[in-house]
């Protein structure tokens, strides 16, 4: 007897259905997109940082410079002995006469441009070698001092008096980071009369003793050397402590 054995019906796998082609460039550009606008973002970041880094050493490094000048300038015109530059009007009944204050020789600042250099000179009494304060009322070779813009390298110069005869300038702003630009220098000079200190009328003898008060106002220009677009403009103003008075009051009237 035969037996007639059917096997089962063969299962039809189930075709699975991959990524085409289509779909995955779709997948790719966006993924270029996403990519591109974090770069961008990234970017941006970067570059904002770089600048702000830019903006505060450029900053400090001005604030640095000007504050170093100040500090220099505040001491032009001192003389050792201050009492040389104080006039005394006539005591005892004229027995002791008016004593005129004496000149100073540190009283000078002055501006010089010569090619491509601005200087600002100007005098204080120093120390000696041997630490005593000069109180001569006469210029030493030490105490002539001064501000250098050199607008070929763009560096500002602080003269620390002389060495061998000769200038000792010392930079005092980096041309690896700020680039001085321009350095302009303004001294303001005022006049007032003492005239109401005198016991006698002044105004005929023309000898009325008068005092000089001074004033330098200078303005830096720079610009970052990593980033032409960061640029910083500083004014100061600093009032020479050291005033000039000059003649005398005339004898009071004999009653």
């Amino acid at each position: 007897m035969r037996v007639n054995r059917r096997h089962p019906p063969l299962t039809t796998p189930l075709r699975q259905r991959g990524v085409g082609l289509v779909e995955l460039m779709i997948g790719i550009t966006i993924g270029l997109i996403v990519t591109a606008g974090a770069a961008v973002v990234a970017t941006r970041q970067i570059v904002e940082h770089r600048r702000l880094m830019a903006e505060v050493q450029m900053q400090q490094d001005l604030r640095v410079t000007a504050d170093l000048l100040q500090q220099d300038l505040r001491r032009a015109g001192y003389r050792g002995l201050p009492s040389n530059g104080v006039w005394e009007p006539e005591r005892n009944g004229g027995a002791t006469p008016a004593k005129e204050a004496a000149s100073s020789p540190y009283s000078s600042v002055t501006v010089n441009d010569s090619g491509n250099v601005r200087d600002v000179f100007y005098r204080y009494a120093n120390w000696s070698a041997a630490g005593v304060p000069n109180k001569s009322n006469v210029l030493s070779s030490n105490e002539q001092f001064g501000i250098r813009w050199n607008s070929g390298n763009q560096t500002l110069y602080l003269q620390l008096g002389l060495v061998n005869g000769q200038p000792n300038w010392q930079p005092i702003s980096d041309p690896d980071s700020v680039l001085i630009q321009n350095f302009t220098v303004n001294i303001v000079n005022q006049s007032v009369s003492l005239e109401d200190l005198c016991d006698a009328s002044c105004a005929d003898s023309g000898t009325c003793p008068t005092q000089q008060v001074r004033a330098v106002t200078f303005r830096i220009t720079a610009v970052s050397k990593t980033d032409a677009n960061v640029r910083r403009t500083l004014n100061v103003t600093e009032k020479l402590r050291a005033d000039e008075i000059s003649g005398v009051c005339p004898p009071a009237p004999v009653i």
